[in-house]
């Protein structure tokens, strides 16, 4: 009873929510202005208090929408229908601002989706920024490098509260901003500073596609509002006419962005025309509009595929993945705050929010789950013949956000996020590992110069260790049930008309599995086992001080300890015992289970994986463990000073180069753009406005002025003499017309 009444005190009041994102913003503010001021001890204080603060707010939210009891579960009041929303509380701040009937609210959510972001965000975040303080001791930009980092989380807390599509957004750009500063911190050197660069752009492209997706929903939203009739909302709840005045309030009340708003619609819009009774369906045109004779999910499926284009910015997806191995080029616990708690985990957190819309798309579902794949894959055989600790871990990243869209796109969304937080863990745990094995190592980043770290760094060797286990798939950590979770879903949920998807994408995942177990296991036995290469910089190692190996120790126990979310232990459906993450995410995706099961678009399976299944998965990482340590310990030893075959050098190469996408793109996209940029800078710039417009009309007026000047000799009595003859003139023509 004590412990209920302690967890009840600490429910965080919703209009106090703006402090989640505040405090890092605050701290962002003081270390940026005053940073230098400050000096190095405070500048780490306040940053990391901010960023600590937050967490306690957000460990406070969390609570509040995750009682011990279904009885405490506080509601929400939804402003588009007449129920209720459980395990979930907002604010609405007001109008943020309007332009005739289109309004959007600053409005804040906290469910169990954003409540679970929230204490990944700031909860990795801190331990990051605890990390940074003795990674980042020695550089003189320290309070700017605090400063971006604070800017950061704040950005990442303000897209993951954010309760509409247009605040999202705000988060989405500030992270991209915040990546940008990160990225090319060392601005100094031309690499990074184009590294940077490259990222901004890249995330440019996708931010586009968001906001025309964006527009098209809002378009859709006004159609639906005006040709919806009761028979729509005869499934929302309460009578229908009772049920579509009040969505229209709703409307007038928070706009067409909110995503309660955008839920109940997906709630209303049936998917035949047969089923619809007489209401509108996704068959149905569009009457007036800017969109006027499309469909409803036409356009619905286009809105999708512009959010996966989005998204395929910001969470690395082909083909806009080329910017995230590049971002290497900042310090490395920025590669661990980006790749694993923050930015990158966007598109994933994006689909999951509306995953009430994606149902509605089987064609939608597929290209995101078929985006996945194809990166997943990709990835996975660039790291194969990578050198650089970072770069394997980068397209590591790549490769584990494809498994996570595979997921969404077949409609395993609580699987998904799932992974999305273990990844969180082992991920950040092997990149801030990486960051301690340069620390200990004169900055040596080239596996096949190391060797022999285990013997001299036994606590980063350990949690590496654990966290490579956990990535690989090995029971019983983490990553092996999260990751199992996904391919057991994806195996049996079907998507009507591709119902081959299901079958192809979960073999492929296999291979995907099996090839993260080889490039994994390679990493770890190049840097930790063997002897010492003798082109290593320095001849022995040395291990981090506290600050650096206290937060991969924490990173590798819950890389452990999540494990328990995928256990069956929630009772769900029929009696079946659930896997808590599924359970505890059900009212979250309820929505989304709802409309596929009246649909009848997708077919979602519940089942958890047998044991055959987990052995079967278990096999398959064994299988890569085994093949990366037979090449590395035995096979590549025995052949020293023996060359390669050509053919496997040639295969080697066009690995380590990335198949060639960068040129690639060169060639295609970027070298063009040049040329006609080169043509338009020559002709209209150069030729027309500033030759033909610019000088031209210098020259004109320049001329008419000199010729005029002989007009102007000062002499009275020569104007008065003008003046009389204009005057007589005009009698005269006066005189003319008169007489005609």
């Amino acid at each position: 009873m004590e412990l209920k009444q302690f967890l009840l005190q600490l429910r965080l009041d919703p209009s106090a929510l703006w402090l989640i994102i505040a405090l890092p913003l605050l701290g962002a503010f003081i270390c940026g202005v005053f940073g230098r001021m400050l000096g190095r001890a405070n500048v780490y204080l306040v940053a990391c208090a901010a960023v600590a603060g937050s967490f306690l707010l957000s460990l406070s939210a969390f609570l509040s929408v995750s009682p011990l009891e279904a009885s405490q579960a506080v509601s929400m009041e939804n402003a588009f229908s007449s129920g209720s929303i459980r395990y979930a509380f907002g604010y609405d701040f007001g109008t943020w601002f309007s332009a005739g009937t289109f309004r959007v609210n600053f409005g804040l959510l906290v469910d169990h989706l954003s409540g679970t972001l929230l204490l990944v965000i700031t909860g990795v975040g801190f331990l990051i920024h605890l990390y940074s303080t003795s990674y980042m001791s020695h550089d003189d930009g320290y309070w700017r490098y605090f400063a971006y980092l604070n800017l950061f989380v704040a950005a990442m807390l303000t897209l993951v509260l954010a309760d509409n599509l247009v605040l999202l957004f705000v988060g989405w750009e500030g992270v991209g901003m915040a990546s940008y500063l990160l990225i090319g911190f060392w601005y100094s050197d031309t690499a990074k500073a184009w590294a940077g660069r490259k990222a901004f752009v890249t995330n440019r492209i996708g931010d586009f596609a968001f906001l025309i997706a964006t527009f098209l929903i809002i378009l859709l939203v006004s159609a639906f509002n005006t040709q919806a009739t009761g028979p729509n909302f005869s499934m929302v709840g309460g009578a229908p006419d009772t049920a579509q005045v009040r969505f229209r309030e709703g409307l007038q009340m928070k706009g067409p962005v909110s995503f309660q708003g955008l839920e109940v619609m997906a709630n209303a819009l049936h998917v035949t025309a047969e089923k619809a009774q007489g209401g509108l369906s996704l068959e149905s045109p569009i009457s007036e509009g800017p969109l006027q004779g499309r469909t409803f999910g036409g356009v619905l499926t286009v809105a999708m595929l512009l959010f996966l284009l989005g998204a395929a910015g910001k969470s690395a997806q082909f083909p806009l993945y080329v910017w995230l191995p590049d971002a290497m080029a900042g310090p490395t616990p920025v590669s661990a705050l980006i790749h694993a708690a923050t930015m990158v985990t966007a598109g994933v957190y994006l689909f999951s929010r509306m995953s009430f819309l994606l149902v509605l798309s089987p064609t939608a579902m597929v290209t995101v789950a078929i985006i996945g794949t194809i990166t997943s894959l990709l990835a996975a055989l660039i790291a194969f013949a990578q050198d650089d600790i970072k770069k394997v871990l980068a397209y590591s990243t790549v490769s584990q956000l494809g498994i996570m869209f595979m997921g969404v796109g077949m409609g395993i969304f609580w699987a998904a996020v799932l992974h999305l937080v273990t990844h969180a863990f082992f991920k950040a745990c092997l990149f801030l590992g990486a960051g301690s094995v340069m620390h200990g190592n004169a900055d040596e980043t080239d596996i096949k110069k190391l060797g022999g770290v285990r013997r001299e760094m036994k606590h980063t060797w350990f949690t590496f260790l654990v966290a490579t286990l956990a990535i690989t798939g090995i029971v019983p950590l983490s990553g092996f049930f999260s990751k199992d979770a996904i391919f057991h879903g994806i195996h049996h949920n079907h998507l009507h008309g591709y119902e081959w998807a299901s079958s192809a994408i979960y073999y492929v995942g296999l291979l995907i599995a099996a090839c993260t177990a080889f490039y994994m296991s390679r990493v770890y036995l190049l840097t930790f086992e063997g002897k010492r290469s003798p082109e290593a910089k320095i001849p022995h190692a040395h291990e981090s001080d506290w600050r650096m190996t206290a937060p991969l120790w924490i990173l590798a126990g819950l890389s452990v300890v999540a494990l328990v979310q995928a256990l069956p232990l929630m009772p769900g459906r029929g009696g079946v015992m659930q896997p808590v993450m599924e359970n505890f995410l059900g009212p979250v995706f309820s929505s989304a289970e709802r409309i596929a099961a009246r649909g009848g678009e997708v077919a979602l399976d519940h089942s958890v994986p047998s044991i055959a299944d987990y052995l079967k998965a278990w096999l398959v990482a064994l299988a890569g463990g085994a093949a990366a340590g037979f090449m590395y310990l035995k096979f590549f030893p025995s052949r020293v000073g023996q060359p390669a075959p050509a053919f496997a050098r040639g295969v080697r190469r066009f690995t380590q180069n990335k198949f060639y996408v960068d040129e690639a793109y060169e060639f295609l996209v970027i070298r063009p753009v040049k040329n006609v940029s080169a043509i338009l800078y020559k002709l209209v710039d150069t030729l027309l406005i500033d030759t033909v417009a610019v000088r031209g009309t210098a020259w004109v007026t320049a001329r008419v002025g000199s010729a005029l000047r002989y007009v102007q000799t000062g002499d009275a009595q020569a104007y008065a003499a003008v003046m009389a003859l204009a005057l007589l003139g005009g009698a005269v023509y006066a005189l003319i017309l008169v007489m005609k």
